[in-house]
């Protein structure tokens, strides 16, 4: 298989809407019904805390991430669209 490109993987959100404005790009941005209710709220306040304190963790976690490796048996649940 080939693997998937990410091209803006360490880029923030606001600046990949800045550059979709830039480039003239149409951007649409609506919040999922699931959204009110997520915990990514909470992991986002402690990524900011822990930033804020030491600069690499967000660049720290992503590359703990990339080096894990999942199993093909793990169960995931479908996704429904929002």
């Amino acid at each position: 298989p080939v693997p998937r490109c990410k091209p803006l993987r360490h880029a923030y959100e606001k600046e990949i809407v800045l550059y979709a404005h830039f480039v003239g790009l149409d951007y649409v941005s609506t919040e999922c019904v699931y959204a009110p209710h997520a915990y990514r709220g909470h992991a986002r306040a402690l990524l900011k805390d822990l930033e804020a304190t030491r600069a690499s963790t967000v660049a720290a976690l992503g590359h703990s991430g990339r080096r894990l490796a999942v199993g093909t048996e793990v169960a995931t649940k479908a996704l429904v669209a929002c």
